[in-house]
């Protein structure tokens, strides 16, 4: 899963890139992205700036892969 974010004065994204979860059983639904925590979103982000992605600054989307805990 993977989630974008760009803030809402800067031209530049970040694609934060989760590990493959299990995968549904039986046909149950895919997790969507208003079920993932914020406080997840919160650090991946704090990841993908500490690697960094500078969101005011204009370029390429950067994409960051970050672990389960979004670190």
């Amino acid at each position: 899963m993977a989630i974008a974010a760009r803030h809402k004065e800067g031209q530049r994204e970040a694609v934060m890139e989760f590990p493959p979860g299990p995968e549904p059983r039986y046909g149950a639904p895919v997790l969507k992205a208003s079920q993932i925590a914020p406080d997840l979103v919160a650090k991946a982000i704090a990841s993908a700036i500490e690697a960094g992605w500078d969101p005011l600054s204009r370029g390429k989307t950067v994409a960051i892969v970050v672990d389960a805990t979004g670190a």
